[in-house]
């Protein structure tokens, strides 16, 4: 008999539409610490529905979804009214009222959050061009980052330089990402 895939054991996702100068907290890539300081929940999950990265010397923000993040779920319900009340970059978390007139948040599913970063990854994939330098986000390489050396189709070859190990290895674009050089780090 196949296991019971229950629901309950999944995260949600609390939807709140960004004010400006929360938008502009994307563009800067700030807003995720911010928000996690203003839920006083520093390692809890937030997704920004955007990718930033370095292309040619300037920094490139793609968005599947302006103006708005996902915090996930896990917290006191009232945590997340607060932001709307207390954060700069918040302007409202989606709710409905319920029979009582109380608010009640409205939530995403996993897989719909799952879904975006998968395109996400997608469209970024298709900027990903030779002299780029990435890190590759899956596989046997993952967390190395390199230098795109040359772009086939849907792969690219990247040139991966280590103390004691230097090789060139075909990774499709969609296991990459742009990194600038303050990401550096491998």
């Amino acid at each position: 008999m196949m296991p019971v895939n229950d629901q309950r054991d999944h995260i949600n996702w609390v939807v709140l539409e960004l004010t400006r100068l929360g938008e502009q907290r994307v563009e800067d890539g700030t807003l995720v610490e911010a928000l996690t300081e203003a839920l006083d929940a520093p390692d809890h999950p937030v997704f920004i529905p955007a990718a930033t990265y370095i292309r040619d010397n300037h920094r490139i923000t793609l968005h599947l979804m302006e103006g708005y993040v996902f915090v996930a779920t896990g917290l006191a319900e009232g945590c997340y009214f607060a932001l709307e009340r207390d954060c700069p970059y918040v302007r409202k978390v989606l709710s409905s009222t319920d029979s009582h007139g109380g608010s009640v948040l409205q939530v995403i599913g996993h897989r719909d959050i799952q879904e975006m970063c998968d395109r996400l990854k997608t469209e970024v994939s298709a900027d990903i061009d030779e002299g780029m330098r990435v890190r590759i986000t899956e596989g046997k390489y993952r967390g190395l980052i390199g230098d795109v050396s040359d772009v086939l189709g849907e792969d690219a070859f990247v040139h991966i330089r280590l103390r004691s190990f230097e090789v060139i290895k075909s990774v499709p674009k969609v296991f990459l990402e742009p990194v600038g050089e303050e990401d550096d780090g491998a």
